[in-house]
């Protein structure tokens, strides 16, 4: 065995271990833990399918509750059903990965570009939560490829397979609806070469339309009919954009604040560097030699990166005015798309050994970082779950005021008295009622009072702190609980 094959078999194997650790952890450390407003939502319509009851929210997400079904059987838990299907589906879209990455680099370096993608850190987090972030992640990566595929095949048969493809991805979540444009992509192609006239391209937007009422259609009837399921709709879609969404149009944040959140924070620190220090230098360090001059600088013109950039760019405009910017799994495809085009060019440019060992030395660090955070993800209460019990230990009567806490102490079935409160006027009102009760408030209450012009600090006296991994959750992964002073 000559050194070139014995390189490339380490570095394979080493891959391939770092991949099947992985996926082995994620198999035996299922999230047992709903929470937040969305996953209780999520596994809540495992039980009974009710969109008006918010099990789930709209649109439904028809396709990932069912996938959740289908798998239920081999799970403890409902919500934990929902993190296996996201597992077991995530770990098919290595293959779609290294399919694409092979078109522009070797069978190895493309089998390392989809090795990377896969284990990292912060994606498989959401992974292992009962959420579709995961699922519509490995679909999107299956939708990816079925366009290139087709693309390069005569019109026909394999166009229908992105078509329905796109809309397994919208049943499973609804804001890839951008991702559409890579249709737009493949039916221009199609017809700039000749291959399909102006009716041609109509008949397979009406296909498309058609397969979209697979799911939609079945959402219309649960629903008792179009005008009810418009009003739903439209209500939603209204909270969404103006109210609660975080939004650009609902949040505070200048927008050259919240492109710098975008960014730097979400997309860099937490969607690509998962966080850590030792996966921002490494990655660093990749980024440096993929801008440094090198002896193939027509990569650029020797490949086409024009879909995976198209897809990127049309999901960066939504996700950074139309996504909460305080919730970074919004920005995972857009993570992953860079990751995939930063890895391929890098491999165009620097093929060779030490630029695979280079990238396997960053799947190994991966996977042990992914491995520490889902074992902790699986053995560490939520710091929701941790007020929940210890005000199951309070002796004196109280009512317990929240923001979106009291979803996931409905779930666990808390015995005792908490309400959503939404202004500070009510309240006043509300408080008056639970005379001889203690009042307890968290801190997602007071912060909405204060957002709100009022500022009750000095009514309020510090009763405890909850914590868990700001990874994990990053908007209550702290809860301060609050006694209110008449």
């Amino acid at each position: 065995m000559n050194f070139k094959k014995m390189n490339r078999l380490i570095i394979l194997g080493l891959s391939s271990l770092a991949v099947l650790y992985i996926f082995t952890i994620q198999l035996i450390s299922l999230n047992p833990f709903v929470a937040s407003w969305d996953q209780v939502d999520y596994t809540l319509a495992m039980d009974r399918y009710d969109l008006r009851a918010m099990q789930p929210h709209f649109p439904g997400y028809p396709y990932f509750i069912f996938g959740g079904m289908l798998v239920n059987f081999l799970a403890d838990t409902p919500n934990q059903a929902l993190v296996l299907f996201n597992v077991l589906v995530y770990g098919s879209s290595i293959l779609p990965v290294y399919l694409l990455a092979k078109r522009y680099v070797s069978s190895v370096s493309a089998f390392l570009v989809a090795a990377a993608i896969y284990t990292a850190s912060y994606p498989l987090i959401i992974v292992n939560q009962p959420m579709s972030e995961g699922a519509a992640l490995a679909a999107f990566w299956w939708y990816f490829w079925s366009i290139k595929a087709a693309e390069s095949r005569p019109a026909g048969k394999w166009m229908l397979l992105p078509l329905f493809l796109f809309s397994v991805l919208l049943g499973i979540r609804l804001s890839y609806i951008p991702m559409a444009i890579g249709l737009v992509y493949l039916l221009y192609r199609k017809w700039a070469n000749r291959e399909i006239g102006l009716g041609g391209v109509v008949k397979y937007v009406v296909i498309a339309g058609l397969f979209q009422l697979i799911w939609v259609g079945g959402l219309v009837i649960s629903e008792g009919g179009l005008v009810n399921f418009l009003e739903l709709a439209f209500g939603f879609t209204g909270g969404h954009f103006q109210e609660w969404g975080g939004t650009s149009v609902s949040n505070e944040l200048s927008i050259w604040a919240r492109m710098k959140a975008f960014f730097f924070t979400n997309i860099l620190w937490w969607g690509i560097f998962s966080r850590t220090t030792v996966l921002m230098v490494l990655y660093i360090v990749i980024g440096i030699l993929i801008f440094l001059p090198a002896s193939k600088s027509k990569v650029y013109k020797e490949c086409s990166y024009h879909l995976g950039v198209l897809l990127l760019f049309a999901y960066a405009v939504w996700a950074l005015f139309a996504q909460n910017i305080e919730k970074p799994r919004h920005i995972l495809p857009l993570a992953l798309l860079l990751l995939f085009v930063g890895l391929t060019v890098f491999f165009k440019k620097r093929a060779g050994v030490y630029a695979s060992l280079l990238v396997v030395t960053i799947i190994i660090a991966q996977a042990m970082i992914s491995a520490s955070y889902i074992k902790k993800q699986a053995a560490i209460e939520p710091a929701v779950y941790q007020l929940a019990h210890y005000l199951e230990e309070q002796p004196e009567e109280f009512v317990l005021y929240t923001w979106e806490e009291t979803r996931v102490l409905q779930f666990i079935k808390m015995p005792y008295p908490h309400k959503r409160i939404y202004t500070y006027k009510i309240f006043l009102h509300d408080q008056r009622l639970y005379k001889g009760k203690t009042i307890y408030l968290t801190n997602s209450v007071v912060d909405g009072f204060r957002s709100q012009g009022f500022d009750p600090g000095g009514r309020l006296e510090k009763v405890e702190t909850f914590t868990s991994a700001e990874i994990f959750d990053p908007v209550y992964h702290k809860i301060i609980l609050y006694k209110w002073t008449p």
